[in-house]
């Protein structure tokens, strides 16, 4: 089951025992904080296990202090975090999440940023048909991924 806007502690929480370094505190809170970003969950028996976050302005570059190089014509998305909870690794969560996005934004750019060792996340969204849009380093090097959905 897909909740939105809700289980905000839980989502702390995923962060906090589940990221493997790529997602700093600062972007979490932001999320958090950030009315503008939707956040979608992934209930599994009863247990939030997942959690997706998106913002659908297109000054996300700016708020996450990133090069600006995105086509701003027509709608745009920015996957904010995906994370799932490592008790539920390997069940298609992440996938599940990653479908609701696509679908509750058809017809939208949709842009996410991932560090360039993060292979799962890179393999999930080339698996969804994302496709990189450029490159350039904060702390460690990122890649930027567009899917014109």
């Amino acid at each position: 089951m897909i909740i939105e806007n809700k289980y905000f502690d839980d989502i702390k929480r995923i962060w906090k025992e589940n990221n493997s370094g790529y997602i700093t505190k600062e972007s979490n809170e932001m999320l958090i904080n950030n009315n503008n970003i939707l956040k979608i969950v992934y209930i599994e028996n009863e247990i939030p296990a997942g959690y997706v976050a998106v913002y659908n302005k297109n000054d996300f570059c700016t708020l996450e202090d990133f090069p600006d190089k995105v086509d701003k014509n027509g709608k745009v998305a920015y996957i904010w975090e995906i994370v799932t909870d490592k008790k539920y690794m390997g069940k298609g969560i992440a996938s599940k999440l990653m479908k609701y996005v696509l679908e509750k934004f058809k017809g939208y750019k949709i842009y996410s940023c991932i560090a360039k060792d993060n292979i799962p996340s890179l393999k999930l969204h080339e698996k969804y048909g994302f496709k990189e849009a450029y490159r350039f380093t904060k702390d460690k090097e990122q890649i930027m991924l567009v899917k014109f959905n």
